[in-house]
């Protein structure tokens, strides 16, 4: 079915006959959707050709996600667990809400703040009500620990920026639009969409920079993006060694920007020292690339004025995945890359208070087992069972989360399934029973964003073409799903304590107050009202991003090229020894972490295989379709293997996020294993410095099953 701009109409109320355009928000992209209503359900979404963002482009989970919505296997009422795990009633709201704040308030009263704990997963990180009312809430009764999905992907990456800029969340990204020379580590936006940059039609702002200059992707599997344009076959953890021969090179060929360095940055001289300890040819033996290609990025870099470096979950969880970062950071300001057109820059603020300099970020708040830094307030997530676990003070007895499934997504997912079980009480606000839920005193059923009215506020810290969309809820909600700010304002209220208003009204009026607002009706701007006047969502104008340097947090307002921490990471870094395999991961397009398996449209073409180049095959003396037995330490999972020259040897890939057992039929049908339970948890799984656990360049062990029974790979 073809929905043409024509069928809307104008003021349409949730689940109102017609077209109603909003847009999706499964990822950063908030690719513009066009959803058909009749008798009240969506029966049809597709792309909205007009949206002048997106202009078209979405992936295939957003125009299926109406399936979500309607999905036999969705939560839509109260649960209250009447038995063991996965043992759910029905109940109303009132009793689960006074349930809920009275158990609450007596953990409070007995044991204090700090036995409560959050959590909060990707499937509701993308609307504004989790973000604004979670926090709101937890603030009101003194909690402040914040676990969630950032330790497994973002922690290294902001951490970095924390040391170079003064602020955790004030952190660079690439002006692909300007851009002649794109250098990529770990990134794969040609499925991710883009992470950490939004940009919906990224594919055509990576065409246009190859066809004006180039695109290099380096990374140990030749992943979609990297069969598009220059790959570089880096060893798995080589990346780190990569960057020190492409600093080296940079340094001892004066290539760096000697005026940015003198006038904007500090810590230049430590950094060169440290570097200049590294010979380049055995940093290209360690990073598994040729000393004259390593050399010859360096040299094209520096030489390309709008050229940027750019990385995402490739260099963000292995075992110096902030040092990676760092150096990454690095690369981007010797090159004088920071606030030029084309290369790094800060995206623009529109919201209102958002044009001061935002500090700090790291280390507010530190781990009670192991003392680890939060980053952007979140808590290392590999210490969570031993937070619930470990007897004293502050010790977690009860938890809240929000959306997040971390026996799937975090590691140790055994000993996540044992500490939860201790706790004294859990609410689960969600969409599904899920592998975590279902330990649960209570699953609470929230919207999904066809039910919401929304803003692209997840969108803001990475915004390289600003615009901005508001759009109203498309349907009610389905059955008695409520929205988490109603939720967590019916508990405060029972608790005694203050609540909140609407999130959108609160962001609606910083918005106004922003460089592209109306100033509460005093200036020419706009309006979250305006705005809905403009199903499609608009192109605004905000001042140029190439005057970096008053961003910088640091009190000399300089970036730093040094710190005290990157100083204890150098010292910590030795070359990997021995020829084990080592394990990363990868994802699908058609597939969100651990979420989107229900949907049979989705998952139909999908096959959690390990992918393995044919000469580690060989050697192994394993087939094509084979079931091996995969190690770590003494976990082990039976997986399905898949030999491909896309992995480098010594390589295998493994996607995240399979082997379900939750209360998602479909998903549960589909196989597969779970590679997260053969992490190890606790201090000795964590990168220090950043709390990032290690899930990627891990030594693993491939061993044929004596009964093994070949299963043949569709053609």
């Amino acid at each position: 079915m073809t929905i043409m701009t024509q069928d809307w109409t104008a003021g349409l109320a949730p689940g109102e006959d017609g077209v109603h355009y909003t847009f999706c928000r499964l990822c950063e992209a908030h690719c513009g959707l066009a959803a058909r209503v009749e008798a009240g359900r969506i029966v049809d979404v597709q792309p909205d050709k007009d949206n002048p963002h997106s202009q078209g482009h979405v992936c295939l989970k957003g125009i299926t996600f109406h399936n979500v919505t309607y999905d036999p296997d969705r939560i839509t009422r109260p649960m209250k667990r009447v038995g063991g795990p996965g043992e759910f009633a029905p109940v109303g709201w009132d009793e689960a809400l006074d349930d809920i704040a009275a158990r609450l308030g007596r953990v409070l009263d007995a044991h204090g703040p700090d036995a409560v704990a959050s959590y909060k997963g990707n499937p509701i990180a993308f609307g504004i009500d989790v973000s604004f009312s979670l926090k709101a809430f937890l603030r009101e009764l003194g909690v402040t620990k914040y676990y969630g999905a950032g330790s497994q992907d973002t922690n290294a990456r902001l951490t970095a920026c924390y040391f170079a800029f003064g602020s955790a969340v004030t952190y660079d990204i690439p002006d692909l639009p300007h851009c002649d020379m794109l250098v990529m580590f770990g990134a794969n936006p040609l499925v991710s969409n883009g992470s950490m940059v939004w940009s919906p039609r990224v594919r055509h702002d990576l065409d246009a920079i190859a066809e004006r200059g180039r695109v290099v992707v380096i990374d140990p599997r030749r992943t979609e993006t990297a069969r598009r344009y220059q790959h570089v076959a880096a060893r798995a953890n080589g990346d780190v060694w990569l960057l020190l021969g492409m600093l080296r090179t940079l340094i001892d060929e004066r290539l760096f920007d000697e005026a940015a360095v003198a006038a904007h940055m500090t810590g230049f001289a430590e950094l060169a020292r440290e570097i200049a300890r590294h010979d380049p040819a055995v940093c290209a033996e360690r990073a598994g690339v040729a000393p004259d290609v390593i050399a010859d990025l360096a040299r094209s870099f520096a030489a390309t004025p709008r050229a940027v470096a750019y990385g995402r979950l490739g260099v963000c969880r292995g075992p110096h995945a902030t040092l990676e970062n760092f150096l990454l950071v690095a690369l981007n300001l010797l090159g004088g890359k920071l606030g030029r057109q084309g290369g790094a820059i800060f995206s623009r603020p529109i919201l209102g208070g958002s044009q001061k300099v935002l500090t700090g970020g790291y280390g507010d708040t530190r781990s009670r087992i192991g003392d680890f830094p939060s980053v952007a307030q979140f808590m290392a997530s590999a210490m969570l069972p031993a937070d619930i676990m470990e007897p004293g003070e502050g010790q977690v007895r009860a938890m809240i989360l929000t959306g997040g499934n971390m026996v799937m997504s975090a590691p140790g997912g055994a000993a996540l399934v044992d500490a939860l079980q201790r706790l004294d009480l859990i609410v689960s606000l969600d969409l599904y029973q899920t592998e975590s839920n279902r330990y649960a005193d209570y699953i609470l059923p929230v919207p999904t964003f066809f039910e919401r009215d929304d803003y692209p506020m997840a969108g803001l810290g990475s915004m390289i073409r600003p615009f901005v969309q508001v759009t109203d809820a498309v349907v009610a909600p389905v059955g008695e799903a409520r929205a988490e700010w109603e939720i967590f304002n019916a508990l405060l209220e029972r608790l005694g304590k203050p609540t909140h208003g609407r999130p959108m009204e609160d962001l609606d009026k910083a918005f106004r107050l922003g460089p592209a607002g109306d100033a509460m009706g005093e200036r020419e701007g706009w309006s979250f009202d305006r705005l809905r006047e403009h199903p499609h969502g608009v192109m605004v104008d905000l001042p140029d991003p190439y005057d970096p340097w008053p961003r910088i947090a640091w009190p000399d307002g300089k970036a730093r090229l040094w710190h005290p921490a990157i100083a204890d990471e150098f010292a910590r870094l030795i070359p990997e020894g021995g020829d084990a395999l080592r394990l990363i991961t990868h994802r699908d397009i058609r597939s969100l972490n651990s979420w989107l398996h229900n949907v049979p449209r989705l998952v139909r073409s999908q096959h959690p295989d390990l992918l393995m180049n044919p000469a580690d095959a060989a050697r192994l003396g394993l087939d094509d379709g084979e079931t091996v037995r995969l190690s770590i330490a003494a976990a082990s999972v039976t997986v399905r293997i898949a030999l491909t020259d896309d992995m480098r040897p010594g390589t295998v890939s493994y996607p995240h996020g399979w082997g379900h057992h939750g209360g998602w039929q479909h998903a549960n049908a589909q196989g597969g294993s779970n590679i997260n339970w053969l992490l190890p948890v606790g201090e000795t799984a964590v990168e220090r410095v950043s709390g990032t656990t290690v899930m990627d360049g891990l030594a693993v062990t491939i061993e044929r099953l004596a009964d093994t029974d070949r299963i043949a790979l569709p053609a």
